[in-house]
């Protein structure tokens, strides 16, 4: 299967020209080196959990995986510029997460 007929099925999510996949990949890295890891941690355990169990075992560890993520600086941060741009009537900045 090539990779535009991957796109149009919507099985890959991203179709670059070959020319361009090494580019696009890096950025992918990079966005993900400076996403939310920690917030990616918790989503890798459950879709682990889900594969393992289902729904049911997913459920039953939602909060134990999520809760630390709501206390983080990282969160804290993100809703503080989030209400900032709200009340000014902006787009929200991109944020830099620290895994803190």
């Amino acid at each position: 299967m090539t990779g535009v007929t991957a796109g149009q099925l919507g099985i890959a999510t991203l179709v670059v020209p070959a020319g361009e996949v090494e580019a696009a990949a890096l950025k992918f890295a990079q966005d993900l080196s400076t996403g939310p890891t920690r917030s990616y941690a918790a989503i890798r355990t459950m879709l682990k959990a889900w594969s393992g169990g289902g729904v049911p075992s997913a459920d039953s560890m939602i909060l134990d995986v999520t809760m630390a993520l709501h206390s983080s600086e990282d969160a804290r941060r993100g809703r503080t510029a989030r209400s900032d741009a709200i009340k000014k009537g902006v787009e929200p900045p991109k944020i830099v997460f620290t895994g803190s």
